[in-house]
């Protein structure tokens, strides 16, 4: 019996060697993926997760990640580029700032935060990791412009995304509100850049007292009803949060 060829899988290599080369590195960068699923999560919370109070809950329990079936190489390959863009912006933000572009230890020296807290640089960016409230978060920049402090946050996204930009992303919001709230500084830029053609949005967010108010409230939430054991709310069936989340089993068992 013949079986008709699948023309686009054969488009993808046409030897022997070149087919090997390819199962060589979908293996290891599948494998690469699936080592960091099984990576225990910080008992902390991350502000890229506090718009999903059922996430960070998870984070404080310590609870294991979901075990990934087909590991996603596509958000695997977004992240790296996010990682390389991040790295792009910083490095000519900081040679063309020079010393208007802030050290985040000698920043926190002059504007203490009421928190007990380790600092660890890594590139352009400073590691924070705060002891109570457990927070753990990556600075991108702090910059000084017409002589005030201003916190940088840094966002890659897909040209379409960018393109239809016209002030920061909502979901965005809770992120960048931790970040200020923790670091007390309320002025923050939010520079988006298109991941494919390297076009560039900035805009510019105050938090508030009110809103600060607000994340420390959640914070607080989150870390009683970790101490309870009680699950709390989790976000709206089909919010885009959900479908790559790593709990997103656990979450429909709880």
């Amino acid at each position: 019996m013949f079986r008709k060829a699948e023309t686009a899988q054969l488009a993808l290599f046409n030897s022997d060697a070149s087919c090997q080369l390819l199962e060589i590195i979908e293996r290891t960068i599948k494998q690469d993926i699936r080592a960091q699923g099984f990576r225990p999560k910080s008992r902390t919370f991350a502000p890229s997760a506090m718009r999903c109070k059922r996430k960070s809950w998870f984070r404080l329990r310590g609870a294991e990640p979901d075990i990934i079936s087909e590991p996603d190489t596509v958000m695997d390959f977004t992240a790296m580029l996010g990682t390389a863009i991040h790295q792009y912006v910083q490095e000519k933000l900081s040679k063309a700032l020079g010393a208007d572009w802030i050290d985040v230890e000698e920043y926190l020296r002059e504007f203490p935060i009421p928190y007990k807290y380790t600092l660890q640089k890594s590139g352009y960016e400073t590691l924070v990791e705060i002891e109570d409230p457990p927070v753990r978060f990556a600075v991108d920049g702090i910059l000084r412009l017409s002589g005030m402090y201003r916190l940088l946050e840094i966002k890659s996204s897909e040209y379409d995304s960018w393109h239809s930009l016209s002030t920061f992303k909502g979901h965005h919001r809770d992120q960048i509100e931790m970040y200020s709230t923790i670091l007390n500084l309320p002025d923050v830029l939010t520079l988006y850049v298109d991941r494919q053609y390297g076009g560039m949005k900035s805009y510019e967010h105050r938090v508030t007292e009110t809103e600060m108010c607000s994340v420390r409230q959640g914070m607080r939430y989150v870390q009683q009803m970790a101490d309870a054991c009680i699950a709390p709310e989790r976000l709206p069936t089909g919010d885009y949060m959900c479908s790559n989340c790593e709990y997103k089993i656990k979450c429909r068992e709880w």
